[in-house]
């Protein structure tokens, strides 16, 4: 070891003697949360050593070329500062590790709204440490008057911090993911980082899709969240669609949102993760580098994200809308066998000119290109792209929505095939969904795993006995 790099690393232990001790007493005094525990904060004593050290080192050796704020190296700035270190996950490249130290796998569920009940089976049952956590930045929870520096009514803020202590309370990582209603989501002034004003009358504040309305309420989490334990990370906006905005360069307005979301969000929060994806609602294919650039300005802080929701229609509610060669269509199921012929005519007639996934999108429906996307080696083939971009900028993976109906013949097959492909590529994952509809009006409900009163118990069961393996 080189001897600058060894004094400086004796003088942080000498310090951290009495800054360990200090920064406990300093949290303990500062926390606002009743369920603070010891062991926790004896935790941070610890993770506050691991993490100056860790930031001593990479400073002496010259590392951190790119600009941005690398989480780790903000948190012992905090600690320098005689603040404690809120318990995080960390990342170093496409691993991501717990506090401890020690690599982790992010295995859960999609949650709207969370109890105590909902996690003694996600925790209990389940044994997942997980969940992506929904807010919604929807007209209903939107404050309309304008005034709230938030933009969100009283009543969802206090929502949102039962949902977020009872997860921290279990020691369950959250990540806090932003959903728009489609009319926001597929408007231009989203995503237009000018659009910093009120929209004009008639529309309201709860229903104006200006950038500035969608910082805010970003800015408001920060706030709040910056220093609770267990936050996984923040969901910028779950699949974006700046696809549908007619603007001439979706990709660009796409990844300048995100940057200016990053940049203003580390004006208050510096060392939580980003969660992020691409347009097409995470498509796969919009990973390839030419299409959706690694956003490099905040190293070993940013988790991609993608979605497997696909066949659409057979995961929505075990039906198919294709044209049969021979009517009628047969129902169809999980797994066909794997097509001798491979899975290139899915994407027959592609060309850079449109993007990928409108050209899957139109193959896929026949009935011999359905059956590929429901054999087993269709999942290697779907997530290729990702995967080599893993690859390519090292960098860390999440499948954050996957699962199908309980309509859907060969279910079960189907999940386990894509959990064990996921847990073979160290993918971490969520399922959808635990909790996402309320009754049987819709046929997603029957996607969740608390459906009632149809039940989903056997989907239950799958996931108490894999749960077992964990």
């Amino acid at each position: 070891m080189p001897r600058a790099i060894f004094a400086r690393l004796s003088s942080l232990k000498k310090q951290l003697a009495d800054r360990g001790v200090r920064a406990w007493r300093l949290g303990t005094e500062r926390r606002t949360s009743m369920h603070a525990t010891f062991d926790t904060l004896r935790f941070r004593v610890g993770a506050i050593g691991a993490t100056v050290i860790a930031a001593a080192l990479l400073a002496a050796c010259g590392g951190g070329g790119e600009q941005g704020t690398d989480g780790a190296t903000a948190q012992a700035q905090s600690v320098a500062q005689g603040l404690p270190a809120p318990v995080r996950l960390s990342i170093n490249g496409a691993k991501i590790f717990g506090p401890d130290g020690q690599p982790i796998r992010l295995r859960g569920v999609n949650v709207q709204g969370v109890d105590d009940k909902a996690l003694d089976d996600i925790v209990g049952k389940f044994h997942m440490n997980l969940i992506r956590l929904r807010i919604s930045f929807t007209p209903e929870n939107r404050d309309e008057t304008g005034t709230r520096a938030s933009g969100f009514k009283s009543t969802y803020e206090d929502a949102i911090r039962s949902w977020v202590d009872a997860a921290r309370a279990r020691k369950v990582w959250m990540v806090l993911e932003m959903r728009a209603n489609d009319n926001v989501a597929n408007s231009r002034d989203l995503y237009d980082t000018t659009k910093t004003g009120a929209c004009d009358a008639p529309t309201d504040a709860a229903h104006c899709p200006n950038y500035g309305y969608y910082l805010k309420a970003w800015q408001y989490l920060a706030r709040t969240y910056q220093n609770t334990d267990y936050v996984a990370g923040y969901g910028l906006l779950a699949e974006p669609s700046t696809d549908k905005t007619g603007d001439p360069d979706p990709v660009g307005l796409l990844v300048n949102f995100q940057k200016a979301l990053m940049a203003e969000i580390t004006r208050i929060d510096d060392h939580t993760p980003f969660f992020i994806g691409p347009a097409f609602n995470y498509d796969t294919m919009e990973y390839r580098p030419a299409t959706y650039p690694r956003i490099g300005l905040y190293p070993n802080r940013i988790v991609y994200e993608v979605n497997f929701l696909m066949p659409k229609e057979w995961v929505q509610d075990g039906s198919w809308s294709v044209t049969c060669d021979t009517p009628p269509c047969a129902t169809p199921h999980y797994p066909y066998s794997d097509p001798k012929d491979g899975y290139l005519s899915l994407l027959d007639g592609k060309s850079d000119a449109v993007p990928w996934e409108r050209t899957f999108n139109i193959n896929r429906v026949s009935e011999a290109n359905y059956k590929k996307t429901l054999s087993k080696g269709f999942i290697n083939w779907y997530l290729k792209w990702p995967l080599d971009f893993r690859a390519k900028y090292n960098v860390p993976f999440y499948v954050d929505q996957f699962g199908a109906s309980s309509k859907a013949a060969g279910q079960i097959a189907y999940e386990k095939d894509l959990i064990d492909f996921f847990e073979a590529n160290d993918l971490h994952w969520s399922r959808w969904s635990y909790n996402a509809y309320n009754d049987d009006s819709d046929t997603s409900f029957l996607r969740t795993l608390l459906a009632k009163p149809s039940g989903n118990d056997t989907v239950i069961q799958f996931y108490t006995d894999l749960g077992k393996t964990w």
